[in-house]
């Protein structure tokens, strides 16, 4: 018999979930206490939900869903995962349809959800076409082994900047006790991250301090492998962010996110933070990055002149 039942954040739950997930992950391995962490430090002024699919006692399949903030708030996001085993039209029926009954609640009028160009997803990307979804934004996914990436040809670049009066500094190890450091990393995050490419119809939106801060401290606490800003005359100016899930893969860097101010770009700055950050991640074992970016993105050709090489694409 299959059904339907609610999520209740039991610790099986949560070690189940994860095993979906890896079943269908192309390039990742997820840990269920990771998973767990992240739900506990969300932000509950937002409808945040899951809905899991048995069959008899055994977890087949998933629906994470969740209402957008402030202007997208009307905008649901969703990610479907099934075990491979049990992706049947019916089972991504059953929690695509439970999933429109709930978000009535919050009136939604638009769903947006990403999947790869991978094998794995093929059969849920064929159930959003049939559904009527839309391809809006497609992303570049890159891998790099940063071990083979020559170092002392950047060089001359990070001493030219450093000669202009820009320095940079690792955010956890030297400057944490930096004056205002966390308001002024986060308003400089937010003013470059509002010209990443995103779908239309969807706007950026900047959570509440006190959120930011419950992400910011958990990356530091868990997941720290490198926030490497750029500073000129006290103001910062550009910085990029890796994740590293020790758990699992403790060999490979996520790029969160990395951003120059408008007026400090066409100088470099982006090849320097990257080059800085690898630096880092070298030092701490760390073998492997993964990156992505809008396919209209110049900031492929960085990527590509490190020496990245493509994998799957996301589709959104």
């Amino acid at each position: 018999m299959v059904q339907i039942r609610k999520f209740n954040e039991t610790d099986t739950e949560f070690k189940e979930l994860t095993r979906i997930d890896n079943l269908v992950n192309h390039d990742s391995i997820d840990h269920p206490d990771d998973d767990k962490q992240d739900w506990a430090i969300r932000d509950k002024n937002l409808i945040r939900d899951r809905l899991l699919l048995y069959k008899d006692d055994l977890l087949i399949g998933a629906m994470y869903y969740g209402q957008g903030r402030d202007k997208n708030s009307r905008t649901t996001f969703f990610t479907l995962h099934i075990d491979p085993k049990y992706n049947t039209q019916e089972s991504r029926e059953i929690l695509y349809n439970r999933m429109l009954k709930e978000i009535k609640s919050f009136n939604s009028n638009k769903m947006l959800t990403s999947i790869y160009e991978h094998p794995n997803y093929s059969l849920v990307k064929q159930f959003l076409i049939d559904n009527q979804f839309k391809l809006v934004q497609t992303n570049r996914e890159y891998s790099c082994d940063i071990t083979k990436i020559d170092l002392k040809k950047y060089q001359p670049l990070i001493k030219k900047l450093e000669s202009e009066g820009i320095k940079f500094y690792d955010s956890k190890e030297e400057m944490t006790e930096f004056p205002d450091h966390y308001k002024k990393l986060e308003e400089l995050e937010w003013t470059y991250s509002q010209d990443f490419p995103i779908p239309d119809g969807i706007e950026h939106t900047r959570p509440p301090f006190d959120h930011y801060m419950k992400i910011l401290n958990n990356y530091y606490k868990n997941f720290y492998g490198a926030d490497i800003v750029a500073v000129m005359n006290g103001k910062y100016i550009g910085s990029t962010d890796l994740e590293v899930f020790p758990k699992t893969e403790p060999h490979k860097a996520w790029t969160g996110g990395l951003g120059v101010l408008k007026e400090f770009r066409r100088k470099g700055l982006a090849t320097a933070l990257k080059i800085k950050a690898i630096e880092a991640l070298l030092k701490k074992g760390v073998t492997e990055i993964r990156t992505d970016n809008e396919e209209n993105n110049p900031m492929y050709k960085i990527n590509v002149a490190l020496g990245f090489q493509p994998v799957p694409f996301s589709l959104e």
